[in-house]
């Protein structure tokens, strides 16, 4: 809420102590069982921990209890443990943004030394050492999603934040990765703006085009009518350009709906 724009800015300079903070809790938005909505991992149950807590403000975000009104409960590590350990073998660690929080590494310590399999949801801006991950799932956010009519005095931090390029190669060249790129497909115009910026980022990553198959485009949509055009309208430059189409599963199957 804009109203709140210089309460969310004190909140956001307050985020570079968490890496320090506690290792033992997390500040949890929501947690829940579902299926996978995105990624090479697509249908695959899961169990998913959400925390609260984000260094940018993308301006379509659709996890806003997690960044521009940041809420959550302060969760101990063991008792998000023992949820995990009752549900599926996969669990996804996402935000906000994850690695902002030191106890994220501990956690996935002891989900790792449990038997899951885990995929951390990332934008890429954060690097945090000791931790586990089978799949690093980075989203590096486009110029589309900077917020100068929402927040004009958040924007410029965003804008400057939203690409680390050293910490994307740090990322990538340590984990198995996915890149899934949020792409505005109402006109072809905007599309090719999004598109560029994506095939410059990839040449600054040495992303070989043998690698393609992991770069996911999926549409900026939380409307699961509208869905249906969004990935036509992707598929053709998918297969020119060897991208993948990047579902949005759990929005065609639940809408967009928390918990799901």
């Amino acid at each position: 809420m804009i109203e709140n724009e210089n309460e969310n800015e004190n909140e956001s300079e307050c985020e570079s102590e968490s890496i320090a903070a506690s290792e033992t809790t997390l500040p949890i938005q929501e947690r829940f069982v579902s299926v996978q909505g995105e990624g090479a991992l697509v249908g695959v149950p899961s169990s998913f921990v959400r925390v609260a807590g984000c260094n940018l403000r993308c301006t379509w975000c659709d996890s806003p209890a997690t960044s521009w009104e940041a809420s959550g409960r302060r969760t101990s590590l063991d008792e998000l443990v023992e949820f995990c350990q009752d549900g599926p073998q996969h669990v996804v660690i996402t935000g906000g943004e994850p690695l902002l929080f030191k106890g994220v590494a501990a956690l996935t310590r002891l989900l790792a030394a449990a038997g899951h399999h885990i995929t951390i949801e990332t934008a890429g801006t954060v690097w945090q050492d000791d931790v586990c991950c089978d799949l690093m799932s980075i989203s590096p956010k486009l110029s589309h999603s900077t917020p100068w009519q929402r927040a004009p005095r958040l924007a410029h931090r965003h804008d400057q934040r939203r690409i680390a390029l050293k910490t994307l190669r740090r990322l990538m060249s340590s984990f198995t990765w996915q890149l899934k790129f949020v792409v505005q497909g109402r006109d072809a115009g905007a599309l090719a703006r999004d598109v560029g910026e994506i095939e410059t980022l990839l040449t600054q990553l040495a992303v070989a085009r043998t690698d393609r198959a992991c770069v996911l485009l999926m549409p900026e949509c939380v409307d699961p009518g509208a869905l249906t055009d969004r990935y036509r309208a992707l598929t053709r430059l998918c297969v020119e350009r060897g991208f993948r189409v990047g579902e949005r599963l759990h929005i065609a199957l639940f809408g967009h709906t928390p918990g799901t």
